[in-house]
Formats: C-alpha cells, sequence, structure tokens
C-alpha cells in the first residue's frame, strides 16, 4: 500500500486564498443588499421545456421536470453528465469511469451488470435534441458545451420517448443556429488535481449567418486533457487515469419558407483513457499496487436530419438518425498475474471491443391551435447492429503451455475468444392527448411497440472449455405502454396533479455458457426450473401526485412529487463461481419517495435553490436466486440526498460585475448488492458531501474565474467492487479537490 504525497502545483495552490478572500469580500457585500419587499421586482425567468415535444413553460406541464441550466452547467464547470447527478433529485448512478455509466431514476436500479453487456438495457433514456443515444451500460459521455438546457423527465416516458424511459427521460437540448446574427463563445481551462496532474481544455462556438433570415451554420468544439490521480506503484507509473475528450458539432439551419424549417447536424466525439479510477481497496491516497493494462477508448459518430413544417392548425416532425459507435475497453485480469507465470507467458489485458451501427427514424405530428384538445401522434423504428468481440490473447502460452489455442476453437496464443453478433429491431406507433376544461386538464396516451431480436453467439478457448455455438431462436414481443393524468390549476400560477404510467423494457437474449467449466451451476439452474437461454422482459407501474408552481410574485418557483413504483420480473444479473453469468427475472421491487425542488431570486443580486429526496427502493419479497430477502435496499439508490446552491452578483465598479457561486450535494449511503451479506460481492457505500465554490468578475463579454471542486477533499465512493476471481476488491472516489481557472469570452 502506498501512500501518495504529490502537492498541488504551486501556482494553482496560490488560487485557494485568492478564492476565499474574493468569496469573504462578495459575501460581506451581501449583507448590506435591502430586504426582498424592497426589491418587489426581482423575478426568476421563466424555463421553457420540450417535455412533451413541444415548447410549453415548464410550470405548465403536469409532470415532474428538472432542468439544469446554462448557467448551472457553466458554474459546475461540468464536463459531462456525470457532474450534474448530485444537482438532481432522485438521480443516481452507477459510475465505472467516463463512458462506463448507468443512471438511474427513483430507485429503479438492479446492479451494475457488465458494461459490454449487449443484453444491457437501460431504464433511462438518453437524448441529444431528437437524437436517442442511450446504449445499455455504455452512456456517452457527450461534452456540456453550447446546450441551451438539459430536461431530466421523471417517471415513464413510454408514450412519447418509448422503452428506453422506462423510469425516465433524460434530454441535452443544443443551441439552435440563429438565422440572423453572427455570435461566438470562447472558454478555456487550467486547473490542477489534489495529489494528482493538471487538467486543461478549451471549447469554442461560432454561428455564422449564411443568408439572412434564411440560412446559417452553427459549430462547436472541445478538447480536454484531463489529469490524473491514480499512481501504479508497482510498475511506477503517476497519474495513470489520465485521458483524453474532442469533439465537434456542426448544425445547418435552412427557412426554406415560413412554414419549413430544417436542421442537418454531424457529430464526432472522442474519448480516451489510460484505466478505470480505481483505488485498490481503501488506499488512503488513490493507488494501484499491481500490474495494470487497463484503457479505454470510446469513439461515435453522429448524423441527423430533422425537419419541422406548419401546416397552420399543426407541425409535422420527421427526425432521421444514424451513428456509429466503436468501444475498446482494455481490463486486467490482475490476480490471474500475480501468480507465479511459467516462463515465457507474458501478462494480457482483456480486450472488450464493441462496434455499433444505429438508424433511428421518427415522425409525429402535434397541434398548434388554441383549442382545448391538443394532440400529438407518431411513429417510431430503429435498427441497432452490434458486434462485440471478447478476447484474452496471452502472448506465448500456446508454446508454453504445448497445446495450439486451435485445440479449443480459438486463434493462436488466445486462452479466450468469443463474438456476440447483434440485430434489433423496434417499431412503435404513439400518440398523446390532453383536454381542458376550465381549470381541469385530462391527458391520455398510448404506445404501441413491437420488438424482435436476432443474435449469433461464439465462444472457444482454454478457459472456454473448448468452442461451443448455441444456437438462439429469434426474439420478440410486442405490447402496449398507457398514461393518464389530471392536473388542476389552483390559479393561474400553480397546479397540483396526479398520474398513472406504465414503464416497460424489453427481454432478450443470453449468451452461451460451457457446460465443461460451468456443468454444476447450470444443473442447479435446472433444478430450479429456471433457463440460462431467455430473460423476459420487465415492466413497471408508476403512480404519483405532485404541485408545482411560482409564488411572491415569480421570485420563487417549486416542484414536488411523491411516487409509488411497482416493479414486476425484474431483470438482474446472475453470476457462477466459474467465471460466467446470464441475466434472468427474479421478484418484485417496491420503491415510493418524494422529490423536492425550489429556486428562489431572493434580491436581483441573490438567488438561491435547494432540492431533496426521500427513496426507498427495496424488494417486496424473498428471492433465494439473489440471495436476498424482502426488505432489501436496491443497489447504488441513495435512501436521503439534498442540494444547495447560492449565486450572489454585485457590480465592483461602473463597468466590472463581480460574482460568488456555490453549491453542496450529500448522497446518503448506497449498496452494491440486494443481498447484503458480507461473505457475498456485497459492499456498503458510504454517504459523503461535495461543495464547490467559483469566484469571478465579468467585464463587457468577458468573463474570469477561478474555483475549487470537492473544496473539502472528501473522498467518498461512487462505485465498489468486489470481483473474485481474478480482480481485486477496488473502490471507485469521487474525484479529489481540483483547483483552477476559467476564462470565457462572448462575441
Amino acid at each position: 500500500m502506498n501512500i501518495k504525497t504529490k502537492r498541488i502545483d504551486a501556482g494553482v495552490a496560490r488560487l485557494l486564498p485568492t478564492l476565499t478572500l474574493a468569496a469573504a469580500g462578495l459575501a460581506l457585500g451581501a449583507l448590506a443588499v435591502p430586504a426582498v419587499a424592497q426589491e418587489s421586482g426581482a423575478q426568476l425567468e421563466e424555463v421553457v421545456v420540450t417535455a412533451r415535444k413541444r415548447s410549453e413553460s415548464m410550470y405548465d406541464v403536469p409532470i415532474s421536470i428538472n432542468v439544469v441550466s446554462e448557467d448551472l452547467i457553466d458554474n459546475l464547470g461540468a464536463q459531462d453528465f456525470t457532474d450534474l447527478l448530485s444537482t438532481v433529485p432522485s438521480l443516481t448512478a452507477y459510475q465505472n469511469g467516463p463512458g462506463r455509466t448507468r443512471i438511474f431514476i427513483r430507485g429503479v436500479a438492479n446492479g451494475a451488470g457488465n458494461d459490454n453487456d449487449t443484453q444491457n438495457q437501460e431504464t433511462v433514456g438518453v437524448y441529444l435534441d431528437e437524437i436517442p443515444i442511450s446504449l445499455g451500460a455504455m452512456n456517452p459521455e457527450l461534452a456540456l458545451f453550447d446546450l441551451d438546457r438539459v430536461e431530466v423527465l421523471r417517471g415513464p416516458q413510454g408514450t412519447l420517448f418509448g422503452a428506453g424511459s422506462m423510469a425516465g427521460t433524460i434530454r441535452q437540448v443544443s443551441k439552435k443556429p440563429n438565422l440572423n446574427e453572427f455570435e461566438g463563445k470562447v472558454e478555456a481551462n487550467l486547473a490542477s488535481i489534489s495529489h494528482g496532474s493538471e487538467t486543461w481544455g478549451f471549447k469554442g462556438m461560432v454561428n455564422v449567418p449564411i443568408a439572412e433570415d434564411r440560412f446559417a451554420i452553427r459549430a462547436s468544439g472541445y478538447y480536454t486533457d484531463k489529469g490524473g490521480y491514480i499512481d501504479n506503484v508497482a510498475t511506477g507509473e503517476k497519474d495513470l487515469n489520465d485521458g483524453t475528450s474532442k469533439g465537434v458539432k456542426i448544425t445547418a439551419r435552412a427557412q426554406f419558407s415560413d412554414a419549413f424549417l430544417g436542421d442537418l447536424t454531424i457529430m464526432r466525439h472522442d474519448y480516451s483513457d489510460n484505466g478505470r479510477p480505481e483505488d485498490l481497496d481503501h488506499t488512503p491516497f488513490l493507488s494501484r499496487d499491481y500490474t495494470s493494462f487497463d484503457g479505454y477508448d470510446d469513439e461515435m459518430t453522429v448524423y441527423n436530419l430533422t425537419l419541422n413544417y406548419d401546416f397552420g392548425w399543426a407541425e409535422l416532425v420527421t427526425s432521421s438518425s444514424y451513428f456509429d459507435r466503436t468501444v475498446d475497453n482494455r481490463r486486467s485480469l490482475d490476480m490471474l498475474f500475480e501468480v507465479a507465470l511459467p516462463p515465457g507467458i507474458t501478462p494480457h489485458e482483456l480486450i472488450d471491443t464493441t462496434e455499433m451501427d444505429v438508424f433511428a427514424q421518427e415522425v409525429r405530428l402535434a397541434s398548434t391551435t388554441d383549442a382545448p384538445l391538443q394532440w400529438t401522434v407518431g411513429a417510431y423504428m430503429d435498427k441497432k447492429d452490434t458486434l462485440y468481440l471478447n478476447t484474452f490473447p496471452v502472448p506465448g502460452a500456446d508454446a508454453v503451455l504445448g497445446v495450439p489455442s486451435s485445440a479449443f476453437g480459438a486463434p493462436p496464443d488466445h486462452l479466450f475468444y468469443g463474438f456476440d453478433d447483434l440485430t434489433v429491431k423496434t417499431w412503435a406507433l404513439f400518440g398523446e392527448a390532453y383536454y381542458t376544461l376550465d381549470r381541469w386538464t385530462f391527458t391520455v396516451g398510448a404506445r404501441y411497440f413491437n420488438w424482435e431480436q436476432d443474435i449469433e453467439f461464439y465462444q472457444s478457448g482454454l478457459f472456454n472449455g473448448g468452442a461451443n455455438s448455441d444456437p438462439r431462436p429469434k426474439g420478440e414481443t410486442d405490447g402496449v405502454n398507457p398514461k393518464f393524468n389530471v392536473s388542476y390549476d389552483i390559479n393561474e400560477n400553480m397546479l397540483v396533479y396526479a398520474q398513472v404510467a406504465r414503464g416497460f423494457r424489453y427481454g432478450g437474449i443470453n449468451g452461451a455458457i460451457p457446460e465443461a467449466v460451468c456443468a454444476d451451476e447450470l444443473d442447479q439452474v435446472e433444478r430450479e426450473g429456471g433457463d440460462v437461454r431467455f430473460f423476459d422482459p420487465d415492466k413497471l407501474w408508476n403512480f404519483e401526485i405532485g404541485n408545482k408552481g411560482t409564488i411572491a410574485d415569480g421570485r420563487v418557483s417549486y416542484n414536488a412529487a411523491y411516487f409509488y413504483i411497482k416493479w414486476d420480473d425484474m431483470q438482474t444479473s446472475r453470476s457462477f463461481d466459474c467465471g460466467f453469468g446470464f441475466r434472468e427475472n427474479v421478484g418484485e421491487v417496491i420503491s415510493q419517495g418524494v422529490e423536492f425542488e425550489m429556486n428562489a431570486r431572493v434580491t436581483d443580486a441573490l438567488t438561491f435553490g435547494f432540492g431533496g429526496s426521500y427513496v426507498n427502493s427495496e424488494l417486496s419479497d424473498d428471492v433465494p436466486n439473489l440471495n436476498a430477502v424482502e426488505g432489501d435496499q436496491a443497489p447504488y439508490v441513495a435512501e436521503w440526498s439534498f442540494n444547495a446552491n447560492a449565486e450572489y452578483t454585485r457590480p465592483l465598479t461602473d463597468t466590472l460585475d463581480g460574482f460568488i457561486w456555490g453549491n453542496v450535494a450529500y448522497i446518503g449511503d448506497r449498496h452494491t448488492e440486494f443481498n447484503h451479506d458480507p461473505t457475498t460481492n456485497y459492499r456498503k457505500m458510504e454517504d459523503y458531501t461535495v461543495a464547490n465554490l467559483r469566484v469571478g468578475v465579468m467585464w463587457k463579454n468577458m468573463e474570469f474565474s477561478v474555483f475549487a471542486n470537492n473544496v473539502f477533499d472528501d473522498d467518498g465512493v461512487v462505485r465498489a467492487l468486489r470481483r473474485p476471481p481474478f480482480d481485486p476488491d477496488a473502490v471507485i472516489r469521487v474525484e479529489p479537490r481540483t483547483v483552477g481557472v476559467t476564462v470565457r469570452s462572448w462575441f
């Protein structure tokens, strides 16, 4: 075990007293601010969302919505969506490093699973504008730049957003090309990670009208050189989890006529790192003491064409998307390499390569009149081709073992070689309508879906006990997801609502498990009446009531909801001691809780926000397959979580304004498994609190700020791993204190 004593660079460390003094000065200035009663004109800005695929005020939409604004993204210095997790009540995640995060809403969580499992299916749909980008356990973490907002829609959104939105939907909404004005933005960041290395990056955006009122192009790009903070004491390598993220997005907008609008978007995103930020079980200052070959590369290209035509009485929207993504995930089998290897055998990594090609098409028609009845109807289809290659090359193995890998059906010097070749096709018809009668609004929606899957498996090598190709028949299912909602306007600024909605997730086909190495455990499953070849769809019913609105003459906005979720036939992963596993349906989960958020414009200069949630997600009966009992808590779900933020601005001179912003987030205890038996893979993750601070000045079209993220250097655990027989126990922690500077300019 090694304790790393590297200090923050002296130049950046000097920012800490500067930050403290500036914060104190601005805070003292806040004491002289007149009372709210003397500034009755201070109001919050209206928040417009497209949660129902039409532009509306957030407080007119009778569902639970959290909106992360561009200002909050900038103040947090958020690089990707994981930086926003603690700011949204009821939102949690299983974090395994960038690009390897699974997102959960309202306790609909069933554990970790394999990052590269082609059958891993999300419970939260993730969209970039009109583009569905959620891909099981590997949600791409795109840079949060040139966004208007991020919408988090809590509760099933299957009517308008499909099966991936079983527990909710996250929508990253980009800024659109401006047809009339040339504009741009540049941003540069430099920071140092405590006990780690430096992080730096830049972002830029330019909007160019080519033909006024008719055609414009908006282009944005980013590059981040992310510092590391994990040392490998076995090899002497420092900060081995460093990485780079880069990308570009170009959108061309054409206004063909007053009624006809088109957007063409091309986006490229590349991410690469040298390994997951794993701290080998309780090492004080984040270090590894074993040889590691980990690494991760993620490349994605997205194309989208969205066309809008306004008939006057309705708007027609068609969205055509295509994207391809290639992920290389290199993982060490470290405990295997701790044993004495025969001379001539070179340790190597397990290599997972996933190649995906996805085409998605949606067409919808939505009413635009002022009539009491409003409606949306549409159709959706997609086709996803995935090739997953899983290999364990060990140079020199054939010669030393005296048996060629081909004898086990594998390429030379491969102890394991396998692939999944998967094609999934879905199509759906959907509709939603709401009718307003005086202060009452009644909403009904439904989505009919059809899903089919073809898959081919192949596994071979010594570790597989030879070659096996276990054919599977086509998987297919269909069904209907309904939604019912009723709301009542208490006044023009406040409403209450009740909603019942069904969430759904497709089933799937498990890979082959070799009988040669897993015979006893396969026999046990058969005796239990199980089938390792397939798993069924799971579904849930979400019941909720809520209240939202604005009070105090628009100075305070709030959103509160109580939910009760009944989740049947939950899909979960089951691991065998032989090293293989499968997905199965087990038990019932009841998740219930409350979520609340409030924002207040206390004065023209001071704003404040607060949010929190209580989520109790647990098994409602015993599940022998998981060695779990009634009342066991769902994994990776914090029962209690809170967050708060505040910003104060004041003029320093006639041309210079100062600001101070801070936030704090508390995340409660979590667990890695339903089964809390400490002799199993169960680990408990203790609660933690993270605080962030930013102080800066604004002059004309420029902003300069200094910041400290994780001010108190909390080492809270976001993921704990127990991985016998080939890997040691490890944890992934929140990033250590990071101190830096940001410069932004608009033109």
